[in-house]
């Protein structure tokens, strides 16, 4: 499998469980744990994505199916520095309102991958990627005021959008480098 999973379908499976988190959020989650020790057992990934769930669930089998072709995917991915690295984000046809808040989704997801992964806020980061860290923080927390509101897309927020989008793909990429030189190898020589 070397294609994208389908955000929709992912978040419709999640739903249909009571998943704790959206397939945005979790793909942070797994990216997160990713950088902060290089490998991740699927499962333990997919225990922080669905929590408790009921056993023989044949919905929660085709979940985790999708989880954990997302899971190989990224393995893959997120150690290629050929800059194929992807977040898992709704496409361009998506409203910016919802694209936006699936980011806040994915960042705050990686900041809780980071933490489930072993990388405390007590952690001595790398000053840049202390300083990522702190901006995904930030971009966590985007949104909008008003839900009601009808709020015009204009073209430099569409281009402001796709740079803080590339902002923390490049970002994850740079903070998976630099930690991933902190991480003990457990390979004999």
């Amino acid at each position: 499998m070397n294609t994208r999973p389908d955000i929709e379908i992912l978040d419709a499976a999640l739903f249909k469980v009571h998943a704790l988190m959206g397939a945005s959020e979790s793909h942070g989650v797994l990216c997160g744990m990713l950088c902060a020790r290089g490998a991740i057992e699927l499962s333990e990934w997919v225990d922080h994505v669905l929590g408790e769930q009921e056993e023989g669930n044949v919905l929660l089998h085709e979940t985790v199916r999708q989880l954990s072709e997302l899971h190989q995917l990224t393995m893959e991915k997120v150690n290629d520095y050929s800059g194929e690295f992807f977040m898992l984000l709704p496409d361009d046809d998506y409203d910016l309102v919802g694209r936006t808040e699936a980011l806040a989704n994915w960042c705050q997801g990686f900041v809780y991958g980071l933490a489930a992964g072993g990388i405390s806020r007590e952690s001595k980061l790398p000053e840049d990627s202390a300083e990522i860290l702190q901006d995904f923080i930030e971009i966590s927390r985007a949104g909008y005021a008003d839900d009601d509101e009808q709020i015009e897309v204009t073209e430099e927020d569409e281009q402001a959008f796709v740079e803080v989008v590339e902002y923390v793909r490049t970002g994850v990429m740079l903070i998976n480098e630099e930690l991933q030189t902190l991480i003990p190898s457990t390979t004999l020589h």
